[in-house]
């Protein structure tokens, strides 16, 4: 990301943290830094977690799983409220992804606006993560 672009960046989401969440000007600033230094210290390989509601695993497009991961399995499997897909069926993917293939930008976002989501944004729809499990649940 360009030096320019990041700043715009933090300057739109500081805004969206004043606007949304009710944060002063110097609270928002200060969140902005913690959610870049959390990145910062994710490791260069994650392990992430997604529910996908499905009729059967073939429905699921393993080439492109998903964008959005918890990291936390154990929560995301006690609440299904953030699975996504059409089916009877739900299932749970586990896949390794490098830090590259996270958009950064979305994560902090979606972190700073939906802290309760704990959620990591994946680039491309997930392409190009390894998927280390994906059972039904």
């Amino acid at each position: 990301m360009l030096l320019n672009e990041s700043k715009k960046f933090k300057k739109f989401l500081r805004s969206q943290l004043v606007t949304y969440m009710d944060y002063s000007e110097d609270d928002a600033k200060q969140e902005v830094k913690e959610l870049e230094s959390w990145f910062d210290s994710l490791p260069e390989e994650i392990k992430l977690y997604r529910i996908v509601l499905a009729d059967d695993k073939k429905d699921v497009d393993l080439e492109k799983p998903g964008s959005h991961y918890g990291t936390n399995r154990k929560e995301l499997v006690g609440s299904h409220q953030f699975a996504t897909g059409v089916g009877d069926k739900t299932f749970l993917l586990s896949v390794i992804a490098n830090k590259s293939q996270i958009d950064k930008e979305e994560t902090l976002h979606n972190r700073a606006l939906y802290p309760h989501e704990n959620e990591i944004t994946l680039k491309n729809k997930g392409k190009g993560v390894k998927i280390i499990n994906f059972q039904e649940l």
